[in-house]
């Protein structure tokens, strides 16, 4: 019994492996096409973790990127926006595109500069180079209605190029403060002896010109009204202890004045006596014409 036992045990039996039809049916078509179904036990891959980790890369770096275009882009786009929102459209906005640039003024009140210096050719010609005597440009027809212009306000004949003269409204508020700063006291003999620009005028008409202007810029000062503070710092006066005095040297948002005033200086019409006669269009039927001076 043992031995035959031992024979029995050593025997090799060889076993095949016989698939039904039914199972191997099965295989084929649940298998993806990557799967070895040749073999009895199928060993199928997944997918390649190394592409999967590329593609989440790649698409992490895109998001990245693109948040950080969207980010400058909307920085840049700001000064545009807020011009947009706070201010009168006029073809500045576009020639130039207005930026607002961080800027600390001069607010010294014993120490002097070239705009506050007593009447003369010096302080004169620091005011002119500001723009304060530019003379009207010209607004294309196209551009008229968004700019705030109507259709029955003053035009240029369309053989000079049609479109509508006007002023930049800024320098003629700087306009306005030149002739408050001829105006005072101290300065009023000078350019009344010299007779120019306003001072040709008889006096009521100066004076109403100088009102006119004194409150064009309370208006402009009011609207625009300025909702930073003035902190106090203290100074040592000779002799005594230490004092507060107003600091009025602030930092402000200010806009490339620089370009504005280059613009207007490009697009300057030739002064009124330079022109032919029939330069300006006549108002039609229908255009509204003032009974007096607005």
């Amino acid at each position: 019994m043992l031995d035959l036992w031992r024979r029995f045990s050593k025997r090799k039996v060889d076993f095949e492996y016989i698939p039904s039809e039914d199972s191997e049916h099965l295989l084929h078509d649940s298998k993806p096409a990557h799967c070895n179904t040749q073999s009895p036990v199928t060993a199928c891959k997944g997918p390649s973790w190394l592409v999967v980790t590329i593609l989440l890369m790649f698409t992490a770096v895109v998001s990245a990127l693109l948040g950080a275009w969207a980010v400058q882009r909307e920085r840049m786009d700001a000064d545009a926006f807020s011009i947009q929102h706070i201010s009168q459209y006029s073809p500045i906005v576009e020639d130039v595109g207005v930026h607002f640039t961080p800027t600390r003024f001069n607010g010294s009140l014993l120490k002097s500069n070239v705009f506050r210096q007593d009447a003369g050719p010096e302080v004169d010609e620091a005011w002119k180079s500001i723009g304060v005597d530019y003379s009207a440009a010209r607004i294309p027809a196209s551009q008229a209605p968004r700019s705030g212009l109507a259709s029955d306000q003053v035009k240029i004949k369309g053989k000079y190029g049609g479109g509508y003269p006007a002023h930049v409204e800024g320098l003629h508020h700087l306009h306005c403060l030149n002739l408050l700063r001829k105006s005072l006291a101290w300065n009023f003999k000078y350019y009344t002896e010299q007779g120019l620009g306003p001072f040709r005028n008889d006096p009521d008409i100066l004076k109403y010109h100088i009102t006119h202007c004194l409150d064009i810029l309370r208006q402009q000062l009011m609207c625009t009204v300025d909702v930073g503070v003035l902190g106090q710092v203290w100074y040592q006066p000779p002799g005594k202890g230490p004092e507060p005095f107003v600091d009025f040297n602030t930092m402000h948002k200010c806009r490339n004045f620089e370009g504005i005033r280059e613009w207007a200086e490009k697009h300057q019409l030739p002064p009124s006596e330079e022109v032919p006669a029939d330069f300006l269009e006549m108002p039609r039927e229908g255009d509204r014409v003032w009974d007096s001076v607005p």
